[in-house]
């Protein structure tokens, strides 16, 4: 008779804290897999998810769970030897190798190997053949790579999710990322006694973590510093992260005791062409494409192959994030800060990184200029979208250039080149900063600055700041007067009549408007010559001429049509639907305010969707469905949160906002129209579009997490604490019929049909 061994893992010194999801789906690929690996970035927790797996497992597994650290086994080192070991097999005169074999064959036992990465050539092989030799035995194993074997499944550890910002700097959707608050809380109360998350410290908590990149160990390391620093504090200190995080578990290995030894050691795994993608990288932020790393690393000895094995490399080593894949979408990756600013200082700065900046400088303005030039085309969505996600790379190719001495008309050109982005793309207040630091750089009458003067000029108006657009756009006509730039003394005819436009000066609009429009050829290559069109359709309007506006606005659509455009066609649409309003064409109004809506939807242009509800409000209001147009109208109210003035401020739009509200207010009973402008004022935009369109939600995701009250959270505490609804009702005190409804909306939401299956529910809740 035999005995059976039972593999001890360490005591967990701290809690294990959130990864419930994690911990399900690597239990389930135990199950199904007999090799499971875990990987992922330095620090990012995966060797706590394996242990924490395999206790969960323990039953599952007679012959025990064995942990076999690696992380001080040498190459060199006979790594089956180390498992004979490890595991307590019966020493013999066979070869290691054969008394695995040997020993293993009839056992059902779960072998954790931790920290394999440095020894990928030779687990690999010994993990095949142990597995072929013993059919019972399973393998989970932690690495930054993973094993490269058939049988392999791999789990991908990812950092912690956070919760999000809003504008205010409030915490929102709490419930998507409270486990990396949980963490923090947990770590930073084991040094200072009574520290709890609350409203006053929610935010930065949050912002901390960003930082940390919701990496644990590093959120662990920050959180010893409570001892002797707030939150705000340890916050502002972390430009220099590998200074601060060093006060880590020394009883751990060595590259888990600091983040820059954990980082460390993941570089030390690299080849040397890794290595030197990995510090040329580190000059993007927020993510990058292929073509971009191609563009900025190729050079000074390292060619495109270079850069192409590199980055593959990485990826393989959970150095880069590969960016969730979207259908059609470009492959993107992402250097994770903490990666980023080690690789930064492995560039050591001087010449060679000035040199890799530039280089990142100039792809960002050959993209901005190349999006300017082809804008009026069918990939508007597709280039802002780009832009959008390379933001973060934008900010950081302007601020070169306003640093750097002797870049600053390279900025201007970047200021200047992006005007699509800035005003299409919802972001002028951005490109407003931008393009006065830059104007206040450079102040030589040229070329150059006369286009910056002028494109500032359409984002000032556009931002409600109607007199310095006027004075923007004086000076930009002086300065491309005297370098004779006749192309853009043509773009200002035109924004200076939609600012006049803005001002309320219609007569003085629609004639400069008509004159500008008498280039037509302009048309044809301009995105913003082309708005003229809908801008002097819309003011045809104002004076009753709807026959007019429907003309222009059907010859901008021609126009739009023949080149596959949407952002002109979309405001064409719009006053069209206005037009058609005018006229009592009801229905034709809707048409065309739903297609504008649609094409909004495309680019975010948040104040165009809402300018196309507040004129679907008006229809309905026509149409006697007052209080469906009191919801449009109040949601209105509620999410106007433009740049500039309510309506953009044009009085014709303001009188006709009021016409429409004193017909509802008419029409509706005073409780009625309460109900309905507080039903309005809750909708979230995606929420009023859809009520605009007459969308249904989608439908609830299988995976989505379940969303209880906080009240009905403790109501179902106190159900799996095995409590009748009478008990909950006078332990909370409220009736009896309350807790009855209480615990039938919570069997809803849960899709139950019993008590026990709530108790189920709130046993996996972390």
């Amino acid at each position: 008779m035999t005995t059976r061994r039972v593999g001890r893992l360490p005591d967990d010194l701290t809690s294990f804290v959130g990864r419930r999801g994690a911990i399900t789906q690597v239990k389930r690929l135990v199950s199904a897999s007999r090799l499971v690996t875990l990987t992922g970035v330095a620090g990012v927790g995966k060797s706590r998810l394996a242990m924490r797996v395999a206790r969960d497992l323990r039953r599952a597994f007679p012959d025990g769970i064995w942990l076999v650290e690696l992380g001080k086994v040498l190459p060199r080192d006979d790594l089956a030897q180390v498992l004979v070991t490890s595991l307590g097999l019966e020493l013999s005169d066979l070869p290691p190798e054969a008394v695995l074999a040997e020993q293993l064959a009839d056992k059902r036992m779960l072998i954790l190997l931790d920290g394999c990465e440095h020894l990928l050539d030779e687990c690999g092989p010994l993990v095949a053949d142990l597995l072929a030799a013993a059919p019972e035995v399973r393998v989970l194993a932690t690495s930054r790579a993973p094993l490269a074997l058939a049988a392999e499944r791999v789990w991908p550890v990812l950092p912690m999710v956070m919760p999000r910002l809003d504008r205010d700097g409030h915490v929102v959707q709490r419930a998507t990322g409270f486990e990396v608050l949980e963490l923090f809380a947990d770590r930073a109360s084991a040094v200072l006694p009574g520290f709890a998350i609350d409203p006053a410290n929610e935010a930065l908590v949050v912002r901390l973590c960003r930082q940390l990149d919701g990496l644990p160990l590093a959120i662990e390391l920050a959180a010893v510093w409570m001892r002797s620093l707030s939150v705000e504090e340890i916050l502002n200190r972390l430009s220099d992260r590998y200074r601060l995080l060093t006060l880590g578990d020394r009883s751990g290995l060595p590259h888990h005791r600091t983040l820059r030894a954990a980082v460390e050691w993941s570089f030390d795994l690299c080849s040397p062409t890794e290595q030197a993608v990995w510090a040329r990288l580190s000059v993007f932020t927020g993510g990058f494409e292929l073509d971009a790393a191609e563009a900025v690393c190729v050079g000074d000895g390292v060619t495109v192959e270079d850069v192409f094995i590199g980055v593959a490399g990485l990826v393989e080593k959970s150095v880069l994030v590969k960016e969730d894949d979207q259908p059609g979408a470009r492959t993107r990756y992402r250097l994770l800060k903490t990666i980023q600013e080690y690789g930064r200082g492995r560039l050591g700065g001087g010449a060679k990184e000035l040199a890799l900046r530039r280089r990142h400088r100039d792809h960002f303005l050959l993209l901005a200029e190349h999006v300017d030039a082809e804008w009026l085309g069918p990939h508007q969505v597709e280039w802002l979208t780009r832009l959008r996600q390379d933001r973060s790379n934008l900010r950081a190719a302007l601020d070169f250039c306003r640093a750097e001495p002797g870049e600053e008309h390279e900025g201007l050109r970047m200021a200047a080149a992006l005007r699509f982005f800035w005003t299409a793309g919802g972001s002028l207040r951005e490109g407003r900063y931008w393009l006065d630091e830059m104007l206040r750089a450079v102040s030589e009458p040229d070329q150059q600055r006369a286009r910056a003067l002028t494109v500032n000029g359409l984002v000032s108006a556009m931002q409600g700041d109607i007199e310095a657009a006027r004075a923007l756009l004086s000076e930009a006509r002086d300065a491309a007067r005297r370098a004779e730039y006749g192309s853009v003394l043509a773009l200002i005819a035109h924004i200076t009549g939609f600012v006049d436009l803005l001002r309320n000066e219609n007569q003085a609009a629609t004639s400069r408007l008509a004159e500008a429009l008498e280039r037509r050829e302009m048309l044809q290559h301009d995105g913003v010559a082309l708005l003229s069109l809908p801008n002097l359709a819309l003011l045809a309007v104002f004076r009753g001429d709807c026959e007019r506006a429907v003309e222009l606005c059907e010859e901008c659509r021609e126009i739009c049509e023949e080149h596959g455009e949407l952002w002109g066609r979309s405001w064409a649409e719009l006053v069209l639907g206005v037009a058609r309003w005018r006229q009592g064409d009801f229905p034709g109004a809707l048409e065309h305010v739903h297609e504008c809506l649609r094409m909004k939807q495309l680019f975010d242009d948040v104040p165009g969707i809402l300018m196309a509800i507040e004129l679907e409000a008006w229809v309905s209001a026509a149409q006697g469905r007052v209080a469906r147009a009191a919801r449009l109208s109040s949601a209105v109210s509620h999410l106007w949160r433009p740049p500039g003035r309510y309506l953009f401020g044009l009085e014709r739009y303001l009188a006709w906002h009021a016409e429409a509200d004193a017909r509802i207010r008419n029409a509706l009973p005073t409780a009625e129209l309460r109900a309905a402008r507080t039903r309005g004022a809750e909708y979230t935009l995606d929420e009023l579009i859809r009520f605009a369109l007459g969308e249904r939600p989608p439908a609830p995701s299988e995976e989505a997490p379940v969303r209880l009250t906080p009240r009905e959270r403790e109501v179902a505490r106190l159900v799996a604490q095995g409590l009748s609804n009478r008990q909950i009702a006078e332990q909370l005190v409220i009736s009896k019929r309350t807790s009855d409804s209480h615990i039938e909306h919570i069997l809803a939401k849960l899709g139950a049909t019993s008590r026990a299956q709530i108790a189920v529910w709130v046993a996996e809740q972390p």
